[in-house]
Formats: C-alpha cells, sequence, structure tokens
C-alpha cells in the first residue's frame, strides 16, 4: 500500500503579522520600562505582558513571519531575551 504525504500549502501573509507584533513589542518594552516601585493598574499589568511576550515568542518561532521582519525589527525583537 502506498503511503499518503499531505503537503502543507501556507499562504498566510506574515507581512501583515508584523505590525500587530510591534503592538506586543511596545507594550512589553512600556511595561518593562516600568520600575517595580512605580507600578500601578494603570501602567502595569503581568498578565498582558506575559501575553504579549508570548505572541512575540510564538511569532518568532515561525520562520516565514521572521523572514518578513527587516533586520532591525528582527534585532529589537530579538534584544528582549524571549
Amino acid at each position: 500500500m502506498a503511503e499518503e504525504t499531505h503537503e502543507v500549502i501556507d499562504d498566510r501573509d506574515y507581512a501583515a503579522d508584523v505590525a500587530p507584533a510591534f503592538k506586543s513589542y511596545n507594550l512589553v518594552v512600556a511595561m518593562r520600562a516600568v520600575a517595580v516601585e512605580d507600578r500601578t493598574k494603570e501602567n502595569y499589568d503581568v498578565d498582558v505582558l506575559h501575553r504579549n511576550e508570548g505572541h512575540l515568542r510564538i511569532k518568532m518561532a515561525i520562520p516565514a513571519f521572521v523572514a518578513e521582519l527587516s533586520s532591525e525589527q528582527k534585532t529589537q525583537i530579538e534584544a528582549l531575551s524571549l
């Protein structure tokens, strides 16, 4: 019996994911910049921070997404050490 192979076709527009990823990036940078003693409910939310860090980790694990980033964008996200 012949073994079936299934080709995965990825037609996602990863370039369209760059702007939302940078919204996550900006949130992470802003929240990380808030000193512990200055954190309030208005300027710091650990759940939002972790969710956006996770979003960036997931995106950076997708080679097709990373290929859409400029070298500067890639360096900025990598500098977060997620």
